[in-house]
């Protein structure tokens, strides 16, 4: 759009002597200086003990870099049709025996020293880091290098302890914090070696604790969530509270495209001081074991159970000769609780029971048939999942109420009232008893069985052989079985 303008020579000419006036300064009433910017003391003391934190905690940050050998896929070269000498040949394939070719690989991460005995000093990192490394090196904030080992690592939790031979006079250690006492919206800070960029400090806030999931999509552990800008070469540094103190390993982040969206993920330093001595002692974490198969409730399991809410870890399975055995613990039991500790779902009571000490007796709140009991329970330690495997498990079934659509599906007649068999464990007494999936339980001790409620309260009624009366394929048929 234009816009003209009409201006008589006199209004040009005063108009044109403030033009100049302005240009050869002598219009300072209209360019002064820019005010002074009023900060309040607030910010300048926020400034500062960022500025300190980071003063205080850098030091205790180190860079980790490994070397392994990879395995190379051998790259052979597939001519194309016509250059075969005829359609139907085929390039040689290698030879499966030859050894595979390899080739050095480096990664990069951080770790946090916070333990010294004599020279060896102690550094927490993330297993994903060191996981297969051949040569671990350490990089500290004073330029200092050391050669580190490997004293364990756990890929279940993804934490790792290396160590190094320094003079403790010159190391500066951590101070480990309590992530118990965080909150959403506390103010955080991330220190690593994102990307490679050496002893890189950001901040935010703590988004959300208690997240669950993890990379592996594992639900073992909970995370603390933050917005604390956290990259590639962050894993394994340290997630810092306004004291100063490590309330979290950084271990990773949740994004479309391999950069920090605001989704970056810490584990609880308390769930990592357990591991710090195990790794020390044992060479490996020792998680406790209790011996149960668990499930969730759902709002139709808790009116059969006669439960007052969906909230708890529903035991389907016993393992036979586990703590949970040893104390009593019954298949259709719900863990509420743990040492006045909530037990919310089985996600919590894995946790919860992975993180007792081994051999420490343990007060546990169970509802029975809508009953509170108290058990004490001694815990073991738990054994590799191949082991698991191969122990019994009672009764080794799982079963469903009948539903119209399961009626359906299964063709059974209107007549025919219990509970369908859904799974059965390959290694349980059910299972050697030939107790089928899809087979319909009637009885229990010659007596009718319609809920879940019905099934537990008969066949937990006494010890010893339980009989089952079953239907398979419109036979009726019964077998028994013995815990």
């Amino acid at each position: 759009m234009l816009f003209r303008f009409k201006m008589n020579s006199k209004k040009f000419m005063v108009f044109g002597l403030l033009a100049a006036a302005l240009f050869l300064g002598q219009g300072s009433a209209v360019f002064s200086e820019s005010q002074p910017v009023v900060v309040s003391q607030g910010l300048y003391d926020m400034q500062e003990s960022f500025r300190q934190i980071a003063k205080s905690v850098l030091p205790s940050v180190v860079e980790v870099l490994t070397t392994s050998n990879q395995d190379v896929a051998p790259q052979i070269p597939f001519p194309q049709f016509p250059f075969f000498d005829s359609p139907f040949d085929t390039p040689t394939q290698p030879d499966q025996k030859a050894p595979k070719p390899t080739q050095k690989v480096q990664g990069l991460g951080s770790g946090v020293m916070i333990r010294h005995d004599g020279s060896k000093v102690y550094i927490l990192t993330n297993n994903h880091v060191v996981d297969k490394a051949e040569k671990i090196q350490v990089t500290l904030n004073d330029g200092r290098k050391f050669d580190a080992k490997l004293v364990g690592a756990d890929a279940r939790r993804d934490l790792a302890l290396i160590s190094i031979t320094a003079n403790d006079k010159d190391i500066v250690l951590a101070k480990l914090g309590d992530s118990s006492q965080l909150q959403v919206g506390d103010l955080v800070m991330a220190i690593g070696n994102p990307l490679g960029l050496d002893f890189t400090v950001t901040h935010g806030i703590v988004s959300a604790l208690g997240r669950r999931g993890g990379p592996d999509g594992s639900n073992f552990d909970t995370y603390i969530q933050t917005d604390a800008p956290i990259n590639r070469g962050n894993s394994g540094g340290a997630l810092v509270n306004l004291n100063g103190e490590i309330i979290g390993i950084n271990t990773w982040i949740a994004s479309p495209n391999g950069a920090s969206v605001g989704l970056g993920f810490a584990i609880p330093i308390n769930t990592a001081k357990k591991a710090i001595d195990d790794f020390i002692t044992h060479g490996a974490v020792r998680y406790g074991w209790l011996g149960v198969a668990a499930s969730g409730i759902s709002d139709g399991d808790a009116k059969s159970l006669g439960l007052p809410s969906t909230q708890g870890a529903f035991v389907a399975n016993i393992f036979k000769d586990s703590p949970a055995d040893k104390a009593g613990i019954q298949p259709g039991d719900v863990v509420t609780g743990i040492n006045g500790q909530d037990v919310k779902d089985p996600n919590d009571l894995v946790q919860i029971v992975g993180d007792l000490v081994v051999g420490q007796s343990v007060d546990f709140h169970v509802l029975r048939q809508g009953q509170k009991i108290d058990t004490t329970v001694t815990i073991q330690e738990r054994v590799k999942e191949s082991e698991i495997s191969k122990l019994r498990t009672w009764p080794g079934l799982s079963v469903a109420e009948i539903t119209p659509e399961i009626r359906d599906q299964l063709s059974l007649d209107n007549g025919v009232q219990g509970l369908v068999v859904a799974q059965i464990d390959s290694s349980s007494t059910a299972q050697v008893a030939g107790i089928q999936p899809q087979d319909v339980i009637t009885k229990i001790n010659d007596q009718p069985v319609r809920t879940l409620g019905d099934f537990y309260r008969q066949f937990n009624a006494k010890k010893g052989e339980v009989k089952i009366s079953f239907v398979r394929q419109g036979v009726e048929l019964s077998i028994g079985i013995s815990h």
